[in-house]
């Protein structure tokens, strides 16, 4: 495919800040595609680069070597941007920009094929050289914010999520925007209109006292839903570890108590147990690998491994050697292209781990990820709570594709 065309542009994202846009055309055919950023960040991400650098540098190293060219592949592509930039991380050009780029590759070329973009990555994605079925991901909403994404709570943990047993993604939809909306009603009547706010992801910020009474409002949510309209949830938790974790003292701060790793864990049982959780992502900080592992022998829930990984196939490699968990977080901005954040789901999916596509919380309206999360067979998807132009877009984006794959 030969790139007639390309520009980078800067966007706001949910949060305000600047991001990218690229874009890229080829003949009759283009592509376009932005770039979410984390607050929560693992130290083995892409580098973010300021975007009007990006853009400058785009511009002045980028532009003139790209146009013109001809590009087989899509690993094709990205491998001459990582060539480009020269850098561990992406630093010169920017993972931002890498990965706008290669996205919106990525769009161009199922274009010009013909093929809807789940089906493109589904092309690429083959493990062990056999074809991957297309499937849609389980929803995972995240209903209550916490840590980084969430400042003015007190609650340690990241995320608190449910997720609706549904086959139906629009039924899982509906149940999940029913119970966002039901929650927020019993948050406001209990804590008071002035004293419910929204974080990052979109999920309620409530100053609830502790994770486990934030934990135990959401049970009685779904409680209370499964009571009224027989809608069955599981819960989850995001722990964020890294935001919590004191690397000098070798400490873990959950709200007003210091714990080691192996009090931790225990805690972490013991939540699992009462509260029925089905999976905790990020337990322990990003080099804890033994500490991952150890509660990944123990438990009857899925161990979700982000920060240890961050969609790096040489820290995935690692985690599976040391069955550090069973399930990994895949963004294709940790990676900075998305060969590389294809290559690291291959590596886990073939080791027989659970992947689950997730959003960042500074989004766009780009609904990449949820082709991504069908493309690559992924159980399940993180697009933040049902709530808000940029979440909502991954959920009517999935919604778009079951309906073409209930017609095929």
């Amino acid at each position: 495919m030969k790139l007639d065309e390309a520009t980078v542009e800067i966007i706001k994202d949910s949060r305000g800040s600047e991001t990218v846009l690229a874009r890229v055309v080829s003949g009759d055919n283009w592509g376009e595609a932005s770039v979410p950023s984390g607050r929560s960040r693992s130290s083995y991400e892409a580098y973010v680069l300021e975007p009007h650098i990006a853009q400058k540098r785009f511009l002045s190293e980028v532009k003139e070597k790209m146009l013109g060219r001809n590009f087989e592949h899509q690993d094709k592509f990205d491998n001459f941007l990582r060539r480009l930039d020269g850098t561990a991380d992406k630093r010169r050009l920017g993972g931002n920009t890498t990965l706008a780029l290669s996205l919106a590759f990525a769009r161009t070329a199922a274009r010009e094929r013909g093929l809807e973009l789940y089906e493109y990555i589904n092309r690429i994605y083959r493990v062990g050289g056999q074809a991957i079925p297309l499937s849609l991901p389980r929803l995972i909403f995240n209903l209550i914010n916490g840590g980084k994404h969430a400042m003015g709570t007190d609650l340690s943990f990241q995320e608190f999520q449910v997720i609706p047993q549904h086959e139906s993604v629009r039924e899982g939809v509906a149940a999940g925007r029913n119970l966002y909306k039901r929650l927020g009603e019993a948050l406001r009547k209990q804590f008071g209109k002035d004293n419910v706010e929204l974080g990052d992801e979109a999920g309620y910020a409530v100053k609830f006292g502790s994770n486990e009474r934030a934990l135990a409002a959401l049970k009685e949510a779904v409680r209370e839903d499964a009571f009224r309209k027989r809608v069955s949830f599981d819960l989850g938790i995001d722990a964020a570890a890294n935001s919590f974790y004191d690397k000098d003292k070798g400490i873990y701060r959950v709200g007003r108590e210091e714990m080691k790793a192996g009090e931790l864990a225990k805690y972490y049982r013991h939540l699992a147990h009462k509260y029925g959780l089905m999976l905790i992502e990020d337990p322990f900080h990003e080099e804890a690998f033994a500490d991952f592992a150890g509660l990944n022998k123990t438990t009857g829930f899925y161990v979700v491994a982000d920060d240890l990984t961050a969609t790096n196939l040489a820290r995935t490699k690692i985690a599976v050697g040391n069955a550090a968990a069973d399930a990994m977080i895949v963004k294709p901005n940790q990676a900075g292209t998305l060969t590389e954040t294809v290559e690291a789901a291959r590596y886990a999916h073939r080791s027989g781990w659970q992947l689950i596509v997730s959003h960042r919380s500074g989004e766009t309206e780009d609904d990449f990820i949820a082709d991504l999360a069908v493309g690559i067979n992924a159980w399940g998807i993180k697009a933040g709570a049902p709530e808000t132009a940029v979440r909502m877009a991954k959920y009517y984006r999935l919604e778009k594709i079951e309906k073409e794959l209930e017609g095929k």
